[in-house]
């Protein structure tokens, strides 16, 4: 960097920025020279390196940052990506964290995103305001062969818990989510499938018996067959996390 700061009190050597390729050596190019022939080039990739910080780090302070400088740049060519990939790290944030608060930053910053993210949204707030009407118990883990074959071999697992509705709405949606840890406690892989919902993940048709409401003070059997997951180092550990709920007389 000393290199390059004394090329720059010299002269400014677009050569030398090249080499350096940082956000400092072209914002003090940018200034030592603002009529370089190259002048152009240093401002475009300028723009691709705060992008790609913003990759990087993976964080909305990151985005901000880039946004603020080239979001209302009629010029940018990158900018219209960097916001679809801004609220895309946004919705993963909500989902990973799945809090109120991360739920209802999406929600309010993007009220014209999709509409069923927006509803998946919503879900997820009216789950954390729920959740503590729910009483979960233990996933029990039983290996079984996926095709109810008796003398078949055991391809797969049967994972079941009971789950009761403690609050005083009756639940037409409540859906699930089955991580699976490794030995040192790490989710390695997650599949969902409801306790009860008109329809299945992927708008799959679903049987008639997970169609039924669940009603205030019912406990209701979860249970969810599937092959190991394609993760390696499952531990047979699992938890089942309640996702997103919706309610009778509620507009979906």
């Amino acid at each position: 960097m000393f290199s390059l700061m004394l090329a720059l009190a010299c002269g400014p050597s677009f050569h030398e920025v090249q080499k350096a390729d940082s956000i400092e050596a072209y914002e003090a190019f940018i200034e030592a020279a603002p009529n370089s022939p190259s002048i152009t080039m240093a401002e475009i990739r300028l723009e691709e390196l705060y992008l790609e910080k913003a990759r990087e780090e993976k964080t909305l302070e990151a985005y901000d940052v880039y946004l603020g400088l080239y979001g209302d740049n009629p010029k940018s060519q990158l900018s219209e990506k960097a916001v679809e990939e801004r609220e895309e790290f946004l919705y993963a944030w909500a989902e990973e964290s799945n809090s109120v608060e991360a739920w209802q930053k999406w929600l309010d910053e993007y009220p014209k995103g999709d509409k069923k993210r927006k509803q998946e949204a919503r879900r997820r707030v009216g789950m954390n305001a729920y959740v503590d009407s729910l009483d979960i118990g233990p996933v029990e883990v039983e290996p079984v062969n996926l095709a109810e074959d008796p003398d078949g071999p055991l391809d797969g697992y049967l994972f079941s818990a009971d789950v009761t509705n403690n609050g005083d709405k009756t639940i037409t949606t409540l859906n699930m989510e089955l991580q699976y840890f490794d030995a040192e406690g790490n989710v390695i892989d997650k599949d969902r499938w409801p306790l009860v919902a008109p329809q299945a993940p992927g708008n799959m048709p679903i049987e008639e018996e997970w169609k039924v409401p669940v009603k205030a003070g019912e406990t209701r059997t979860y249970w969810y067959t599937d092959m190991a997951p394609d993760a390696p180092g499952w531990s047979k550990k699992v938890r089942l996390v309640p996702i997103a709920v919706s309610f009778e007389g509620e507009e979906e």
